[in-house]
């Protein structure tokens, strides 16, 4: 494993103690619903013995990496708050990046699973899919963009400030913030995918079907976008849909219409931020990005809930390496009903 050069700025504010006192500001545009997953019943209890946490991640990193043949690289964009390292694998050799990162709220749990799985399966695959993935894509995981909200169980970071990191991309408070964008600039993503859990989504609008997973191809405004990115998004969208079609008693719905722009894939498309003494970047850079959202968390789930991550984001990334996501219509993804707002359990 090796460690980036992170911007000396990010490290020197936060030696200094000059972040500590900067409040976390609000959202832009909230939701019409509390964001916040993952949806807990008042009476659940959830056991995270069954689930990857920092060190886990670490060890597993490290076996992916020595088991892939020199196809895998894991490297640290920078430490988290408390210190802990920042680690995102790459794979590929493709000139599309693709930025596929997880856990961004610490306390949504198999988004890392998921994505350790993927990186294994690109790393050390064989089939059709995977060599075209590594041939045409170079793919950027971040298996636990939170490490510290994860240790925690929270959804926010924990020092210098209790932030959520996925409204910290105009601010950027945090120092996880700050590296994870160096990593942006440095590799400017084409495609990006980010993975959460839903907090308040029982049932799909019209049905008494249950709502097992959401897709946000919305994450600002159209108006914001460029004509390229909101196609592009509804293609993704539209690849996912169909990755799960049939796929067991799943129910799929679309995420509410949302104009956060200072979530971290918002950002990443509208560009014209950036961390103190940094030159922001353009809108140009990406060129699509939506983000996945599955039902709850649990023991008897997981494995469940991890595919649900998977067989989309394979598909997505099968799609984007042999060019038919861009041929993709979106006239599924118009056609997808909302879903109903409601307490989790309901």
């Amino acid at each position: 494993m090796r460690t980036r050069v992170v911007a000396a700025c990010a490290t020197g504010l936060l030696t200094a103690g000059v972040l500590s006192g900067i409040a976390a500001q609000p959202a832009s545009a909230e939701p019409a619903h509390t964001p916040g997953g993952p949806c807990l019943q008042e009476d659940q209890t959830v056991t995270l013995s069954s689930v990857a946490d920092y060190e886990d991640v670490e060890r597993r990193l490290a076996t992916i990496e020595a088991n892939s043949d020199g196809r895998v690289s894991v490297e640290s964009a920078g430490l988290s708050g408390e210190g802990r390292e920042l680690y995102y694998a790459t794979v590929g050799t493709g000139d599309t990046v693709f930025w596929l990162q997880a856990r961004i709220h610490g306390n949504e749990l198999q988004s890392t699973q998921a994505v350790l799985h993927i990186l294994q399966e690109l790393g050390r695959s064989n089939t059709p899919e995977a060599r075209s993935i590594r041939e045409n894509l170079t793919v950027v995981v971040i298996p636990m963009y939170n490490p510290d909200g994860a240790e925690a169980n929270i959804r926010q970071s924990t020092t210098p400030t209790r932030t959520d990191l996925n409204r910290d991309w105009e601010n950027f408070v945090q120092p996880e913030s700050v590296a994870f964008w160096e990593l942006f600039a440095e590799v400017q993503p084409d495609l990006g995918l980010d993975l959460h859990h839903m907090s308040s989504a029982p049932r799909v609008a019209g049905t008494d079907d249950l709502n097992q997973f959401q897709i946000g191809a919305r994450t600002v405004d159209p108006a914001r976008l460029t004509d390229e990115q909101w196609a592009t998004a509804r293609q993704m969208a539209e690849v996912s849909l169909d990755a799960l079609d049939g796929y067991g008693q799943t129910h799929v719905a679309r995420y509410p219409d949302i104009d956060i722009t200072n979530a971290a894939l918002s950002r990443m498309l509208l560009g014209g931020t950036a961390p103190a003494g940094e030159t922001p970047l353009s809108q140009d850079v990406v060129q699509g990005a939506i983000f996945y959202e599955v039902r709850s968390v649990g023991q008897k789930s997981n494995g469940y809930l991890a595919t649900l991550f998977e067989r989309p984001t394979m598909a997505v990334l099968a799609a984007a390496a042999d060019g038919s996501l861009f041929t993709s219509d979106w006239a599924d993804y118009d056609a997808l009903p909302y879903a109903d707002r409601g307490s989790c359990g309901v």
